[in-house]
């Protein structure tokens, strides 16, 4: 079943089942079980180093876990060949942090990298598609334009035409509110949802921003310390009884998550 066939809500595109992740002795993804429904923005939230990219990782199969299984319509993309995660892959677009556009080339030519790589279109068809890409993304007529002459909020919406290029079922994204002023970061969550409802794409989008949170979930999942601590709806998630989530979700510099003393060990170091 494709992902345009497949009814929102209805169907587990990806279905992550104990999975665990190790780096250097440390288990940075640790037992994490979650289904991502057809059609929906499934937001991930969690402190900065928490897990939350090395799960968008392990779900576009950058890397494997060591422990549990990652389905992708019921296929364990684990155990895939490469042959065969190259073409799982071409139904993915993703959206990175900072745009990761090549300064070198036009605003057309970071569009057409991956038809270009993927497909064997003729370039009068591949200019087609780029103007309705970036159609899509309100920067028609920025063909010409090289990523040094845009702003910000710009270069974030060319990386997200690249992203739907190659019209994929899911696209994946990196803190794409991230160095935003909060009025374009509100435009770029619009457009996430925008994007998601017109093309029947499923959006997994990782970030801290809780405008983007609240305003572009239909349910949300916090990591913290690579643990799950909750899956729900944006309304549950708002309302949770879970101490972990209202200290993040309220920003409390007091409570369980205590960055200070745990993460940087100043307070160790200086007998405290």
């Amino acid at each position: 079943m494709s992902q345009k066939e497949c009814p929102k809500g209805k169907e587990a595109l990806i279905s992550l089942e104990n999975v665990s992740k190790v780096f250097q002795g440390k288990k940075v993804i640790d037992n994490v079980s979650f289904d991502i429904h057809c059609g929906e923005t499934f937001v991930i939230m969690g402190c900065s180093g928490s897990g939350k990219s090395t799960l968008l990782r392990l779900m576009t199969g950058a890397i494997r876990p060591d422990e549990g299984r990652i389905l992708l319509r019921g296929k364990d993309i684990a155990t895939m060949t490469a042959s065969e995660m190259d073409e799982v892959r071409k139904t993915f677009g993703m959206a990175f942090q900072y745009s990761a556009l090549l300064d070198s080339l036009t605003i057309e030519e970071n569009v057409a990298l991956p038809l270009k790589e993927h497909t064997k279109l003729a370039d009068e068809i591949i200019g087609i598609i780029i103007k309705m890409k970036l159609a899509l993304v309100g920067l028609r007529g920025y063909e010409s334009y090289l990523p040094s002459q845009i702003s910000g909020g710009m270069r974030k919406r060319v990386g997200f035409a690249r992203a739907i290029a190659l019209d994929p079922d899911i696209v994946f994204y990196d803190e794409p509110t991230s160095g935003l002023d909060p009025v374009v970061g509100g435009v770029i969550d619009k457009l996430i949802k925008d994007l998601s409802a017109k093309l029947m794409i499923t959006s997994i989008v990782v970030t801290h921003d809780m405008q983007s949170v609240f305003g572009i979930s239909d349910r949300v999942a916090m990591i913290h310390k690579g643990k799950l601590v909750e899956v729900n709806t944006p309304e549950e998630i708002r309302s949770s009884k879970n101490p972990f989530v209202q200290q993040f979700i309220h920003g409390e510099p007091t409570g369980p998550i205590d960055l200070f003393k745990e993460d940087i060990g100043i307070p160790e170091a200086l007998g405290l």
